[in-house]
């Protein structure tokens, strides 16, 4: 249970880029390589778990969020002003994108915690 709770980052954003890779997929046909490349950068910090790259892609995913956060906010003006849909999609969208963002803020604490590997020295040969 503790092992599931410690990689939910990881799992939260393979799940989000899969859905992503299966809307883009179903609405015009179309791959979407980043969430591929998503998917594969979590798969990675799974199986070897290294700081840096997990430090590096939590930032990356929490800044892709707050965008998202603030794309939301744009398209909700397409709305009528005070609709029930441009509500619904305002909170769900700013919610979810939110969650993200604490979510891979998580993630960056979680992985500047980790203690750094380190590297034996070479022995020099005399």
């Amino acid at each position: 249970m503790k092992k599931l709770l410690y990689s939910l980052p990881e799992v939260f954003f393979i799940g989000m880029a899969a859905f992503w890779i299966q809307d883009n997929y179903t609405a015009n046909g179309t791959i979407n390589y980043f969430a591929i490349a998503v998917i594969a950068t979590m798969l990675f910090q799974l199986i070897f778990s290294k700081r840096v790259v997990g430090i590096a892609s939590g930032a990356a995913l929490g800044l892709f969020s707050l965008f998202m956060v603030l794309a939301v906010r744009s398209e909700h003006n397409d709305f009528p002003a005070g609709s029930a849909e441009g509500i619904k999609f305002l909170l769900i969208g700013e919610g979810l994108f939110l969650l993200s963002a604490l979510i891979a803020g998580a993630m960056i604490i979680k992985f500047s915690m980790q203690r750094p590997e380190i590297l034996p020295m070479p022995h020099s040969v005399s």
